[in-house]
């Protein structure tokens, strides 16, 4: 007798599923296929997973005759899986791409000649973007955000100012096929960013990053997406007026923008971290962390546990690089000094061919 289980209950099960057995069950039958392939489906499961979510990390790799590449893998935030290495993105070796920032389970990645891709990790599967004029990988931060008015993925890359001139800022719609130059601020902050270490937050449906204004103080600037109007949102007053700071950055946590410094306090080199609990409301900053030791080099805000406990990437005098919370070394994540970037992710089944503009 064959028993069969209602299309309801089916997908609740299926949903629980990483996206590498959802892959392999598609070839199990044309029942399950059209399942996993429906929109719906795909909604559903991302959002269960967001309860699972990943960390994505690059590292360098020698390989016999041909050199340093860079190696990519996942583990999960949630469990003591152990870390998986993830093959290069289909159609793109050697590995040779860096990772500029990610969204809803995807990455976009860049190589230092200047093409970018846009790749899923969970499903291997990328994309060429456009080109555009780059001159370094190092002048520059970019940010991909959902636009939810236009039903569109947005990239944005905004450049650094290098001995006083900038390039324009440049925007990608996926669906309009082709990066075009956006307005500067209206009062033509000079941008500074750490380049290729982070990337632009987005939230609210705006990217954010620093600037200063007419008094070199720092000062956190929006760009929203869907009407492209700039903002302006106060730091906390405590970053100017207990120690002295070397840099000043942004993140986001869970919707919630932070603020992070790093500098000299009572002799030693201080980090410290706050949250805006209440978006653009300046009084809501709140002061979350502060690490003090001897040799900070960077440290990096990665993700927050559901205890409320940070995971960080940090480098001590930029020889020694591991991830770590308050207590200590991270030890499901590897400490090497080959180690590059870290960021979090969900896994998701969206295409990245399919937000791309066929022509």
């Amino acid at each position: 007798m064959e028993i069969h289980f209602p299309e309801e209950i089916i997908v609740d099960i299926l949903i629980r599923l990483p996206v590498p057995s959802l892959l392999r069950f598609k070839c199990a039958s044309k029942f399950w296929k059209t399942i996993i392939s429906d929109q719906y489906f795909k909604v559903k499961h991302y959002n269960y997973a967001k309860n699972n979510k990943k960390i994505l990390i690059t590292g360098l790799s020698q390989i016999p005759e041909a050199g340093t590449h860079i190696s990519y893998y996942c583990s999960s935030l949630s469990s003591s899986q152990p870390l998986q290495n993830l093959c290069c993105p289909s159609n793109h070796k050697p590995c040779n791409y860096i990772i500029l920032c990610c969204c809803d389970g995807l990455a976009l990645l860049c190589c230092r000649r200047g093409d970018h891709l846009l790749w899923n990790p969970s499903t291997n599967e990328s994309v060429q973007l456009p080109n555009h004029e780059i001159t370094s990988l190092f002048g520059s931060t970019y940010g991909l955000g959902y636009d939810s008015i236009s039903d569109d993925y947005k990239i944005l890359r905004v450049e650094h100012m290098v001995n006083g001139r900038g390039r324009p800022s440049k925007i990608l719609a996926l669906k309009s096929g082709s990066w075009r130059k956006i307005g500067n601020h209206p009062r033509g902050f000079r941008n500074k960013i750490i380049p290729c270490k982070n990337s632009l937050p987005f939230v609210r449906g705006a990217f954010h990053w620093l600037s200063k204004d007419s008094l070199l103080k720092y000062i956190m600037i929006s760009f929203n997406i869907s009407n492209e109007v700039y903002g302006e949102i106060s730091l906390p007053e405590e970053i100017y007026n207990t120690f002295n700071v070397n840099y000043v950055r942004c993140f986001v946590f869970e919707g919630m923008l932070c603020a992070y410094c790093n500098g000299r306090e009572g002799g030693m080199d201080t980090f410290k971290l706050w949250v805006m609990k209440d978006y653009g409301v300046k009084e809501s900053w709140t002061k979350l962390y502060t690490i003090r030791k001897t040799h900070i080099f960077l440290v990096i805000p990665i993700y927050m546990f559901a205890d409320g406990e940070v995971l960080f990437y940090y480098e001590e005098d930029s020889f020694y690089r591991d991830f770590r919370t308050s207590k200590g070394p991270y030890e499901p994540l590897p400490s090497n000094s080959t180690l590059l970037q870290g960021f979090v992710y969900t896994e998701s089944l969206i295409s990245p061919k399919l937000l791309i503009l066929s022509k």
